[in-house]
């Protein structure tokens, strides 16, 4: 046990370092920009007249590099992240408001795609060669290979209302295309209108997300799971009478699990990408909808914290995945 706390201390040590050094290359890039710092990031619009001296003040581009940089650090730690400049509104409280639909869009997509990816791996896997092998692995691929947000439009054309399946078919589902939830039922409140309304509206969104990941997580389950049925200790289980049901369920499935813990961290960064393509096409307005506007309007207070939210969201997924493997794999605590 003293082993495992030491090996999570280095671990833990190693994610923030690193999110230290996202946030100094965060740093550097703005200082980085050729002439004067403030009037690079100042939007080229005469309503954004004045706003160069507010930059220069917010950043401290006035003063010494290491007194800028102790400033910035000093706005991060604090989360005073300075106004947007195309809402008038605390990055803070922007970011806040947005983060909690873009978590509810993510992790869905995440944990449907855990869930359907690994059983059809396992499933893929049990029945190698066979036909739901071949289809599973040939549509995986085919999905795999798509853009996002290009199957976000097929599925809008398809499923959105006045589509043209719809127009022929008028039994087939129509789901709203854009927005949270229906903005006619006024404020957002948690009773059954609202919350069936939002799942209707987060449904083709995250299905997007769910097919675009989707055969990352089933090709890597059904390889790790084959090479894990030529061991010999599935070989004694089938040979005391297991059914290749409890074969799967007690052998093989708990020794294939740990790649797969290692595939779905490094898969939410892929997952936190596509979503910033997916709330652009269903105009769901997350975090992902609101960095594509700060890039058109220029909005480097807002965009400037975006990047690092995003970067340090994607190192703690990595650290609790290896806090998990760990838990399951007993040949990694020594390392």
């Amino acid at each position: 046990m003293a082993q495992i706390l030491k090996v999570m201390v280095r671990k833990g040590i190693n994610a923030l370092i690193t999110i230290f050094g996202i946030i100094c290359l965060n740093y550097a890039l703005l200082r980085l920009m050729p002439g004067d710092p403030a009037l690079s990031l100042t939007p080229r619009d005469p309503k954004y007249q004045g706003l160069a001296e507010y930059n220069r003040q917010l950043f401290g581009f006035d003063k010494p590099p290491w007194e800028q940089f102790v400033i910035y650090l000093q706005r991060t730690v604090t989360l005073d992240w300075g106004i947007s400049y195309r809402l008038g509104l605390p990055v803070f409280d922007v970011l806040m408001r947005d983060l909690g639909w873009t978590l509810l869009l993510v992790g869905t997509s995440t944990v449907a795609t855990i869930i359907i990816g690994m059983i059809i791996g396992s499933i893929a896997a049990q029945k190698r060669g066979k036909p739901f092998d071949i289809l599973s692995t040939a549509t995986g691929i085919f999905l795999y290979g798509m853009p996002i947000f290009w199957l976000g439009y097929l599925l809008l054309a398809v499923f959105e209302k006045g589509s043209i399946v719809g127009h022929y078919f008028t039994w087939w589902p129509a789901l709203p295309s854009q927005g949270y939830y229906d903005d006619m039922l006024g404020p957002w409140s948690w009773d059954g209108a609202h919350l069936t309304s939002a799942a209707q509206h987060l449904f083709l969104p995250a299905l997007t997300l769910t097919l675009g990941t989707l055969a990352g997580i089933s090709l890597v389950m059904r390889s790790s799971l084959i090479d894990v049925m030529t061991e010999d200790f599935v070989t004694t289980a089938k040979a005391k009478g297991l059914s290749d049901s409890q074969v799967l369920r007690r052998h093989i499935l708990p020794s294939g699990l740990p790649p797969m813990v290692a595939l779905i961290a490094l898969d939410i960064a892929f997952v936190i990408g596509g979503a910033y393509q997916v709330e652009v096409v269903f105009n769901y307005y997350g975090i992902g909808w609101e960095t594509i506007q700060a890039i058109d309007n220029l909005d480097f207070p807002l965009l400037q914290f975006i990047v690092v939210v995003g970067g340090v969201a994607i190192v703690l997924a990595n650290l609790v995945s290896d806090f998990i493997l760990l838990l399951l794999d007993p040949r990694i605590k020594v390392t």
